[in-house]
C-alpha cells in the first residue's frame, strides 16, 4: 500500500510535470522551489518561502495549480499554500543538441514587450522588495503613491513599469494610462516653446489620464523650466488621487540641480531600490531567454553560467551576450567552446572587468567627500569616531570595489592588512544594525560605479 509522503510526492511530481509544460518560466521562478507537504483530504499542501510568494502565485496562477492537480488517480485536488518553506531548485540538466537541419532558421525570441510582465521577472534578494511594491501598486492603485523606483541602468525599472501597466490594464481596461520617458515629455514641451504654442494640450496630454508612469526622471536635472511644469502636474495628479510611478538612475535625494520641491514630492510615497541580480538570478534569466529562443542549438549550461558569472553589471548587456553566443551556435552547428564565447565577447569582458575595478585613490576621495573630511585625515593617525569611522568605509569599499588585496589597502591607508580584515568585518554588522548606514554606503558605491 502506498505511504502517504509517497503519495504527496507523486502527486505533486505529476502537478509540477502539468506547471512546467504550460509555463517555463512560471516553474523557474515559484514552482522549482515549492514543497509538497501534505493531504488534507482532497486538498494538496504545498509549501513555499513566505506570505507574499502566497499571494502573488494564488492570485495570479490558481487555475493552472488546479488544472494541473486534476484528474489525478480520478479525484480533482485543490491546493493551499503554507509560508515558511522552501528549497534549492533542482540543478538543471545540460540540454543535449538537437542534430542540426540542412539550413538552421535564424533564432528568434518573443517580443520585448511581451515579456514585460511580472511573471517574466525574475525575483531575488536584490529585487524582491521593488517586485513587491510594483506588483502591490498594480493590483491597488493608489496604496503607493508615488512609487519611486531607482537602480543604475540595466537591472530591471522599465521591465518593472511596463509589468506595472501591463497588470493594470489587465484588471481594468478602461483606465487611462500615459506611459512615457523622461526625455519624451522634455521633447514634447520644447517642441511646443520652440513653435511658440500653447502648452495646453501638453498638459492636458499628461493630466487627463488615470495614471501616470515616467521612465528614467533623473533627466529633468538641470531643466528648470519643465520641473516647474513637473511639479504642477505632480501637484495636480497627487490631488486628484491619480497613481504616479517613476523610475531613476538614483534616488530622489542623490539626484542633482533639481528643485528642492520636487524631490520632496518624490520622497513622499514608496522609495524602492531595483538592484542588479546576482549570480542565481543571472543564470535563471538565461535559462528563461533560452526556453523562449527558437534554435535548433541551444547554448549547454557550461555557457549559461560562463555569462551569468561574468557579466553582472547590466542584464541589457547580458541579454546582448547571450543572444550573440545563442545565434552564433544556431547558425553554426553547435559548435561552440568557451574559448570562442570568450573571443566572441571580448568587447564586453573587457568592459566588465573595467566596471568592476574602482581605484583606491577614488573611493577615499568619495568617502571623504561625503563625510566632510580631508584625505589628510582619512590617511593620518587621528582616532576621534569622525575620523576613524568614515576611514574604515573607505578600506572596507576599496577592497570590495577595486580587487586589491587587503595589504594594497593597508598600504594605500598607511595601514597594516589586520586593519582592513577587521573593517571588512565591521562595517558589514555595522549596515545590518543600523540601515541609515546601509543605505549610505550603498549610495556611495554607485556614486563610484556611475
Amino acid at each position: 500500500m502506498e505511504r502517504s509522503e509517497d503519495k504527496v510526492k507523486r502527486i505533486w511530481r505529476i502537478a509540477v510535470g502539468r506547471l512546467r509544460a504550460q509555463s517555463e518560466t512560471l516553474y523557474k521562478n515559484w514552482v522549482s522551489r515549492m514543497v509538497p507537504l501534505r493531504l488534507e483530504e482532497r486538498k494538496l499542501v504545498v509549501g513555499v518561502d513566505n506570505e507574499f510568494v502566497c499571494r502573488f502565485v494564488f492570485g495570479h496562477h490558481q487555475d493552472l495549480f488546479e488544472e494541473a492537480l486534476a484528474g489525478i488517480d480520478g479525484e480533482n485536488y485543490s491546493i493551499e499554500f503554507e509560508p515558511g518553506h522552501s528549497q534549492e531548485p533542482p540543478e538543471e540538466p545540460e540540454q543535449p543538441a538537437k542534430p542540426v537541419a540542412a539550413a538552421p532558421p535564424r533564432p528568434r525570441l518573443a517580443s520585448d514587450a511581451n515579456e514585460f510582465s511580472f511573471d517574466n521577472f525574475i525575483v531575488g534578494e536584490e529585487n524582491r522588495h521593488a517586485f513587491a511594491a510594483a506588483l502591490a501598486t498594480a493590483e491597488e492603485p493608489g496604496l503607493y503613491n508615488p512609487l519611486f523606483l531607482f537602480g543604475t541602468n540595466g537591472v530591471g525599472k522599465t521591465h518593472l513599469l511596463q509589468a506595472v501597466a501591463r497588470e493594470m490594464r489587465r484588471r481594468n481596461p478602461q483606465l487611462v494610462i500615459r506611459d512615457t520617458t523622461c526625455d519624451e515629455l522634455l521633447n514634447d514641451f520644447y517642441d511646443l516653446l520652440m513653435q511658440k504654442r500653447s502648452l495646453s494640450a501638453f498638459r492636458s496630454s499628461v493630466r487627463d489620464v488615470d495614471v501616470l508612469l515616467v521612465d528614467d526622471v533623473h533627466r529633468l536635472a538641470q531643466k528648470h523650466q519643465m520641473q516647474e511644469e513637473f511639479f504642477n502636474l505632480f501637484n495636480t495628479l497627487y490631488r486628484q488621487h491619480k497613481q504616479i510611478i517613476l523610475t531613476s538612475d538614483r534616488q530622489p535625494c542623490e539626484i542633482s540641480d533639481i528643485d528642492k520641491r520636487l524631490s520632496t514630492r518624490f520622497e513622499s510615497g514608496m522609495i524602492s531600490e531595483v538592484g542588479m541580480p546576482e549570480f542565481e538570478a543571472r543564470l535563471a534569466m538565461l535559462r528563461m531567454w533560452q526556453s523562449k529562443m527558437l534554435t535548433q542549438n541551444p547554448l549547454g549550461n557550461e555557457f549559461l553560467e560562463f555569462l551569468a558569472e561574468n557579466i553582472s553589471s547590466s542584464v541589457r548587456r547580458l541579454k546582448s551576450a547571450y543572444y550573440r553566443l545563442a545565434t552564433y551556435s544556431s547558425l553554426n552547428g553547435g559548435s561552440l567552446t568557451i574559448e570562442l564565447a570568450e573571443e566572441l565577447l571580448h568587447a564586453q569582458l573587457m568592459q566588465e572587468s573595467a566596471s568592476r575595478l574602482v581605484s583606491i585613490e577614488n573611493v577615499q576621495r568619495a568617502v571623504a567627500d561625503h563625510f566632510s573630511i580631508s584625505i589628510a585625515d582619512m590617511l593620518g593617525k587621528k582616532k576621534m569616531r569622525k575620523i576613524a569611522e568614515p576611514r574604515m568605509i573607505a578600506m572596507y569599499l576599496s577592497r570590495r570595489l577595486t580587487g586589491r588585496s587587503s595589504t594594497e589597502v593597508g598600504a594605500a591607508f598607511d595601514r597594516n592588512h589586520a586593519t582592513v580584515l577587521h573593517a571588512e568585518k565591521q562595517v558589514p554588522e555595522l549596515c545590518r544594525s543600523n540601515d541609515a548606514v546601509r543605505r549610505m554606503i550603498s549610495q556611495i558605491e554607485r556614486q563610484l560605479k556611475h
